[in-house]
């Protein structure tokens, strides 16, 4: 099996034991025990840079620029730049307590796609595989 097989083979999978897990969650007799609940609690916490991540790896799979001016010099970049930010916020949050409204949460989602879109996208590459 090659690279691309195994690869597409992994993501199924995880996609499939996700909706699995979701399923689960969703009928048992727990209240607010979903991901999606799961996730705005952390994010109203310690860990705002959720939206921000989730909205970068929309727009980075979903939308994206062709535009070369927005072209980082190494594909790694953004990656590291996303990492940076997520340890410098998480790091901030020790610091400094602030209310995370649905305003804020909503904000860094936007910036979020708007990153994925420009900076990150999976545009400037020619598949190798359709």
């Amino acid at each position: 099996m090659e690279p691309y097989e195994i690869v597409k083979s992994i993501m199924i999978t995880f996609a499939i034991a996700y909706l699995l897990m979701e399923i689960v969650l969703n009928l048992n007799d727990v209240d607010n025990d979903t991901s999606n609940i799961i996730l705005l609690q952390w994010s109203k916490g310690k860990l705002f840079i959720i939206p921000f991540a989730l909205g970068a790896i929309g727009g980075h799979l979903f939308l994206g620029t062709r535009n070369p001016d927005f072209k980082m010099v190494n594909s790694i970049y953004p990656v590291l730049i996303l990492f940076a930010i997520a340890v410098l916020s998480v790091a901030f949050s020790y610091v400094i307590k602030f209310e995370k409204s649905k305003f804020f949460l909503t904000s860094l989602l936007v910036l979020g796609i708007l990153y994925g879109h420009f900076f990150w996208s999976m545009n400037y590459a020619n598949p190798v595989h359709p």
